[in-house]
C-alpha cells in the first residue's frame, strides 16, 4: 500500500508541476503602487539577476534628485508621475507573455523638462521590455543592455 501511494504521488508531479503558470501578473506587477526611480544601468546582463551592471549616477547630490522622479500605473492603462518640480501622464501596456512594455509617445508633462526630467520621460519612451516582481522593476530598451531600475513605494 505504502508503494502505491509513492507511485501516485510520482505520477501526479508531472501533471501538478505543468499546471503551474509562468506569465507574469500585470496587476501585481505594475498596479501596486508607487514606483520611484533608483538609477540607471549600463554594461549588466539582462538575463542574469546576478550581472547588474554599472549605475550611471553615484554621487550623493545625483541620487536625491533621481528620487524626485516616481510613476504609479494604473489598471486602466494610464499612469501619472512626479518630476522634479512638476507631474506627467500617459498611457502604458505590458504582455506578460513576451515581458514587452511600452509607454505612448504622447506623455503630458506639467512643465518644460530638462535634465534628469528630460532624462526620465524619454528613457520611459524607449522602454520596450520589463522585468521584475511587485517589489523591483526593470525597464529596458530594446538592446537591452542598458535598464532603468524603479523600487516600490506603496
Amino acid at each position: 500500500m505504502k508503494n502505491l501511494r509513492y507511485i501516485l504521488a510520482v505520477a501526479m508531479l508531472p501533471l501538478i508541476l505543468c499546471g503551474c503558470n509562468q506569465e507574469d501578473d500585470i496587476m501585481e506587477i505594475f498596479v501596486s503602487g508607487k514606483w520611484q526611480l533608483v538609477n540607471y544601468y549600463s554594461g549588466g546582463n539582462w538575463d542574469d539577476w546576478n550581472k547588474p551592471g554599472r549605475p550611471k549616477y553615484t554621487t550623493q547630490g545625483d541620487l536625491k534628485q533621481l528620487l524626485d522622479l516616481s510613476i504609479t500605473f494604473k489598471d486602466d492603462g494610464t499612469f501619472e508621475g512626479t518630476l522634479s518640480g512638476g507631474t506627467f501622464s500617459g498611457k502604458w501596456s505590458a504582455n506578460p507573455d513576451d515581458r514587452s512594455f511600452s509607454i505612448s509617445d504622447n506623455v503630458q508633462t506639467s512643465i518644460q523638462t530638462s535634465g534628469k526630467n528630460a532624462e526620465f520621460i524619454n528613457t520611459l519612451k524607449l522602454v520596450k521590455y520589463y522585468k521584475g516582481d511587485s517589489n523591483l522593476l526593470q525597464l529596458a530598451p530594446q538592446e537591452r543592455t542598458t535598464f532603468m531600475q524603479l523600487r516600490h513605494l506603496d
